[in-house]
């Protein structure tokens, strides 16, 4: 099974159950366009890009590149609410 760690410690599996509760695919708005008539769900399933959420802490780990190269991280920043 495949996994990573977060930097908060949890693990991400990115394999197992599908559809995967923590995988995020996204596509650019140019991207999508690409696909305007008729669209295969399997042709914007394979050109999206791969992101996994950490269910703790929110942490968005994104494979611009692909699973061949490192993910980029993204750290949640918590504003403040108006409720202060």
């Amino acid at each position: 099974m495949a996994r990573f760690v977060c930097v908060c410690g949890e693990v991400i599996v990115t394999s197992g159950l599908i559809p995967n509760p923590n995988e995020w695919r996204f596509l650019s708005d140019q991207e999508f366009d690409a696909f305007a008539g008729l669209i295969e769900a399997e042709d914007i399933y394979s050109q999206s890009t791969i992101m996994y959420r950490c269910p703790r802490s929110d942490h968005l780990w994104f494979f611009w590149r692909g699973f061949d190269q490192p993910p980029t991280l993204y750290a949640p920043q918590h504003l403040p609410s108006d409720d202060a």
